[in-house]
């Protein structure tokens, strides 16, 4: 199973290719993801991470989730933090048809995260939760780039780190709770595919990125955070 880590697999995930059998499948899908996203307090860690001492405003910041998913980070900010007004984004129809299923109230359009439909400093801040390991460097980049375009305060970026321990956790918690196709298929793959922390370095510095924060946050995940000056 474990294979050669040292490089990124190559090989499209199933959720990339559109490679479900229909909408049911691919909601089963996401609700894996939204699932295990609450029950590792990713949604928790991504909301601290974005909303950390922003200044005080008479209303709500406004943020995008770029990659928004099935809508649960967005459906958990609400729940916990007025701070932020959340818009979502995704690059699939369908996965907005079946987000927007379990969430009615999600406010999501359709749109490549390579090239926003914002003006510059449009929002104020961008998240990106499991989704830069969905794209190759060159992609990446744009994306990044595309993100300190668009956010004004501040950019989050939390995802998995390749690496042995990433890629048993993703086949145990996939076979152990789910036994959904591509739940399956993609968490596996989805580890291959991770960047490290290094590399997601490199690809910000590469965006354009200075100044910007690297953590890793237990032995599976890492963030990038670039944070504007408040004054």
């Amino acid at each position: 199973m474990l294979g050669s880590l040292r490089c990124r697999s190559p090989a499209s995930e199933l959720l990339d290719e559109r490679a479900y059998r229909d909408l049911d499948e691919l909601r089963g899908n996401l609700r894996d993801m939204a699932r295990y996203d609450r029950w590792l307090g990713v949604s928790a860690l991504a909301l601290q991470l974005a909303t950390a001492d922003l200044p005080l405003t008479s209303a709500a910041h406004t943020g995008l989730d770029v990659g928004c998913g099935s809508g649960g980070f967005i459906a958990h900010a609400r729940r916990t933090s007025s701070t932020v007004c959340w818009l979502g984004l995704d690059v699939s129809q369908d996965v907005l048809r079946v987000a927007r299923r379990d969430h009615p109230e999600l406010n999501g359009i359709c749109a490549q995260g390579t090239r926003l439909p914002f003006a510059d400093a449009g929002v104020d801040v961008v998240t990106c939760i499991h989704l830069l390991h969905h794209l190759a460097p060159p992609n990446a980049i744009a994306l990044l780039r595309e993100f300190a375009r668009v956010a004004r305060l501040r950019v989050v970026c939390l995802d998995l780190t390749r690496s042995a321990g990433t890629l048993i956790g993703a086949w145990l918690l996939t076979r152990l709770t789910s036994r959904n196709r591509l739940t399956r298929a993609d968490g596996v793959q989805s580890a291959r595919r991770a960047y490290t922390p290094e590399e997601a370095a490199d690809l910000a510095r590469r965006a354009g990125w200075s100044d910007f924060e690297v953590r890793t946050h237990g032995p599976f995940r890492y963030s990038l955070t670039l944070t504007r000056s408040f004054a």
